[in-house]
């Protein structure tokens, strides 16, 4: 996932959901509440990490990457009656043997709607620009950007 994602994961205190193939990192008050609850099917949907971040409107800083690798983006997507969905397949240990699992999942085609998402966001001004070193960066509010999302994909998906 990159360098940022890989220290914080292991950073101590740091708790992760048990999804085997998507799992959450969180830490601090409310890592235990985010990561305990992580649905194998729909998995950055309803009643996992994402829905439990988007409540607590979480803040989402992306740094030096585009709004392509903003996985809020996949929840705002799922909350949609228009959603796309695929099939994921991966295995899990299941008392100690591996299993085939599928289960749908929002679709994961995150260079075509994303980018224009956040484009029109950036340019409503409801995000904050700036730089962390010397990479782009955005910071946004998940509830008021999964929100303006979830009307995007309920009327760019007729």
């Amino acid at each position: 996932m990159g360098a940022i994602a890989e220290t914080f994961r292991t950073w101590s205190g740091t708790v992760r959901s048990d999804h085997p193939l998507e799992s959450v990192c969180a830490r601090g008050r409310a890592a235990a509440e985010i990561t305990r609850e992580h649905p194998l099917a729909l998995s950055e949907g309803p009643g996992g990490p994402w829905e439990k971040l988007y409540r607590l409107d979480s803040r989402i800083l992306l740094v030096g990457v585009g709004f392509n690798r903003c996985t809020a983006l996949h929840f705002a997507e799922s909350l949609s009656s228009r959603r796309r969905v695929m099939t994921t397949r991966f295995t899990r240990l299941e008392d100690g043997h591996r299993v085939a699992i599928e289960v749908p999942n929002v679709a994961d085609d995150n260079d075509t709607h994303f980018p224009i998402i956040g484009d029109q966001y950036v340019s409503m001004d409801r995000a904050t620009v700036g730089e962390i070193g010397q990479a782009r960066s955005v910071l946004v509010a998940m509830r008021d950007l999964v929100d303006f999302a979830r009307q995007y994909f309920d009327e760019a998906l007729r």
